[in-house]
């Protein structure tokens, strides 16, 4: 039997609204889209660095069971919550991911234009 195809999804600012360390209600669109991309054949991955040990002592609970929980909570489609390395995907859903299609010098403008807000 052939595997479907992992799509990886970004949990803060994609699934659910931005509110770290607290978790937000769940985005315009975001169950009718996972409901859809499933149906399509998609395996849904949830990501998270929420999960990542930078954030151990910053976070109560076990952010794993957190994250499964919500999606079940909110009856959001959700085949696997993926710790702690990056997932294989066909492709990644990212509120801050950067598309990559040969085009360092617009990358590159676009993080130092980002970068101004930091300083």
């Amino acid at each position: 039997m052939k595997q479907k195809p992992p799509l990886v999804i970004d949990f803060d600012g994609v699934i659910c609204e931005h509110r770290f360390p607290h978790i937000g209600e769940p985005t315009e669109g975001v169950q009718e889209a996972l409901d859809t991309l499933r149906k399509a054949g998609y395996r849904i991955v949830i990501h998270s660095c929420r999960t990542s040990q930078r954030f151990k002592s910053l976070l109560i609970g076990d952010q794993f069971n957190r994250i499964r929980e919500y999606m079940k909570y909110h009856k959001l489609p959700c085949d696997d919550v993926w710790v702690p390395d990056k997932p294989v995907g066909v492709a990644y859903i990212d509120d801050n991911g950067m598309n990559f299609n040969n085009n360092w010098d617009e990358i590159t403008e676009q993080l130092l234009l980002k970068s101004k807000k930091y300083k």
